[in-house]
C-alpha cells in the first residue's frame, strides 16, 4: 500500500527552506519528506532528499486518521504534525532523487522492504 499524503508545509520548523511532506504510512507511521542542503569534506554542495519518521504522531491507516502519541487522540488539524521541536528518526537519504515525487517512491519501497513484503534493493 502507498502512502497518503496528510499535509504540506509550504513554510515549515524543519531546517530546510523547501516544503515538507507528510504521509500516513500502512505500517501506521507518520512520514515526512523534505529537501536539505548539504555540504562535502571537499566543499561541493548540493541537495539531498531526507525521509524521517514522525515520533510524536502515528496514522490509522485504514481510517485516515492522525493520532498523536502522547494523548492517544486526533489532532484537531494535521497541520499539527509540523510544529517546533519536532522528533524525527532519519531512516534514508538520497542524493539521488530528483523531485518530492522520486523520495516518495524511495518511502514506499523502503517501507515495504522493512514489513518483509518485498526483498531489499540489492546491488548486483
Amino acid at each position: 500500500m502507498k502512502v497518503k499524503l496528510i499535509y504540506k508545509a509550504e513554510e515549515t520548523y524543519l531546517k530546510t527552506s523547501f516544503p515538507a511532506y507528510y504521509f500516513g504510512a500502512s505500517d501506521d507511521r507518520v512520514y515526512v519528506i523534505y529537501k536539505s542542503h548539504y555540504l562535502t569534506p571537499s566543499g561541493k554542495s548540493g541537495y539531498e532528499f531526507v525521509v524521517a519518521r514522525h515520533e510524536q504522531f502515528t496514522y490509522n491507516y485504514l481510517e485516515e486518521k492522525l493520532i498523536e502519541n502522547l494523548s492517544h487522540k486526533p489532532p484537531f488539524l494535521n497541520s499539527l504534525v509540523d510544529r517546533p521541536n519536532i522528533i524525527l528518526t532519519n531512516v534514508k537519504t538520497s542524493k539521488s532523487c530528483k523531485s518530492y515525487a522520486d523520495a516518495e517512491e524511495l518511502l514506499n519501497i523502503w517501507i515495504k522492504a522493512q514489513s518483509g513484503k518485498a526483498d531489499p534493493i540489492r546491488k548486483v
